[in-house]
């Protein structure tokens, strides 16, 4: 969606240049050469930005002129915007930006996707314009950037291999601790980190586009709840049985956690189909992450199979006996 080529972004302005009909001499072309070589600068600061709110599981609107008529302050050019109205680049300033983004920063909060293209007239209020007295036209798409879902899966044994495979088909990047993981046993994972989980999740950003795992030895269940409880991950699951759950809640009331807190955790973790083996408990896993992250905490996931009482229906209405017309 974002991986633009800068370099072909650069050469396509550059043609510009060279093709643009209001240039008659080379003054006027070492110009906008520099024009150009200011573009490209804020470009490349802007596909920084990008990978960096990237990193850090944020999501953001992205503001591009796709086209523009008559006279403008901007022809080329991208706007980074988040929820909190902050914003990153320019698309010319004035009236125009300050729109654009309360525009797309409405779009955040009220978790709009996908991409709007609106078209803003650079003219005065009184004559049906943002307030400016450019004269021409310009269109913006707005774009909501989502970061891809993030799953920390914490344990690398044989659920935690299972449960990495089936991520990988579903979208999701995939991040591995555990002491005893290895790179070459995560090949789908973006990031393997051998280390205890309670001192590397605390590096790892985990937003609410984050979801967590917990899959390690039993030994290591309380560290890794501690340390996925101190982040913002709209979801937290953790392997075992009742009994094993039940012990692990009640050492962490004891410590202090609260019942709301224990709340967040999905335990024993994974939608109830039966599984026995380590992929059946992936999918299982899986199931449940896909149901909250489409459907919410409040929402069971349910059957679509059509219910007994819908086929009865259709066999009466089908034994019914028509009229004839005459």
């Amino acid at each position: 969606m974002l991986a633009v080529n800068l370099q072909e972004r650069i050469a396509r302005v550059r043609y510009r240049i060279y093709n643009y009909p209001r240039i008659s001499n080379t003054t006027d072309i070492s110009r906008l050469a520099v024009t150009v070589h200011i573009e490209a600068q804020n470009m490349s600061f802007i596909y920084q930005k990008v990978n960096e709110l990237l990193e850090k599981q944020e999501t953001f609107a992205l503001a591009t002129i796709v086209d523009y008529k008559g006279s403008v302050p901007r022809r080329l050019a991208k706007m980074i915007v988040t929820k909190e109205l902050k914003t990153y680049g320019t698309i010319g300033g004035g009236c125009v930006e300050g729109q654009v983004a309360e525009e797309a920063a409405l779009m955040l909060r009220e978790g709009q996707k996908g991409i709007v293209i609106k078209t803003y007239d650079l003219v005065e209020e009184e004559a049906g314009g943002v307030g400016m007295n450019c004269g021409g036209k310009i269109d913006v798409a707005i774009e909501v950037v989502e970061p891809e879902p993030r799953l920390i899966i914490a344990g690398s044994g044989h659920i935690a291999y299972a449960i990495a495979k089936l991520a990988q088909m579903l979208g999701f990047e995939i991040i591995v601790i555990d002491a005893m993981a290895k790179k070459e046993k995560f090949p789908e994972a973006r990031l393997v980190i051998s280390d205890f989980v309670e001192t590397s999740m605390p590096t790892v950003h985990a937003s609410e586009n984050s979801y967590i795992v917990i899959v390690t030895r039993h030994k290591d269940d309380m560290p890794a709840l501690k340390a996925a409880l101190k982040t913002r991950a709209s979801y937290i699951g953790l392997i075992g049985s009742k009994r094993r759950v039940l012990q692990a809640f009640q050492i962490l009331l004891k410590e202090g956690v609260t019942p709301q807190q224990l709340e967040r955790i999905n335990a024993p973790v994974g939608l109830d189909i039966g599984a026995e083996t380590p992929d059946e408990i992936a999918l299982s896993i899986m199931a449940e992450i896909t149901q909250r992250r489409r459907l919410g905490s409040n929402k069971a996931a349910e059957p679509k199979k059509v219910k007994s009482e819908s086929i009865h229906a259709l066999s009466r209405e089908s034994e019914t006996p028509k009229q004839s017309v005459t």
